[in-house]
């Protein structure tokens, strides 16, 4: 299995993930709130902290939602559904070299989508 790394903007808090077979993107009210735009990510992967874990807080945005940032530098980096908290989302920004073939799958929210920006290669036919 390849992995993928990331970590949050000032480097303290460091991560591994399984290379995704898609990204998935969010419009609902609290994710653009949470990152001044629609978020991009990996939804419910296993996610395993190489450091900084004392760095890492939590934000109970909602009763079934916690959102994960680094307390050092405030970077957004999961979202942890309670459902399963053993799987995590991991916001693509957060990612390093992330290969460019692997493809964009379903759009959540997508009435939500601000109507000012369209993504390339979507249709809301593909829409959740």
């Amino acid at each position: 299995m390849t992995m993928l790394s990331g970590r949050c903007l000032c480097g303290t808090i460091r991560f591994t993930v399984p290379t995704p077979s898609r990204f998935e993107v969010c419009h609902c009210d609290d994710c653009r709130r949470w990152h001044g735009a629609s978020a991009i990510g990996i939804d419910l992967t296993i996610v395993t902290l190489t450091s900084g874990e004392t760095a890492l807080r939590w934000f109970n945005s909602s009763p079934p939602v916690e959102r994960g940032f680094c307390g050092t530098c405030g970077s957004s980096l999961f979202y942890l559904a309670k459902r399963d908290p053993r799987r995590w989302s991991v916001f693509h920004g957060a990612l390093k070299d992330v290969p460019k073939s692997i493809p964009l799958g379903p759009q959540h929210f997508i009435g939500r989508r601000p109507s000012l920006y369209r993504i390339e290669g979507w249709s809301d036919q593909r829409a959740v």
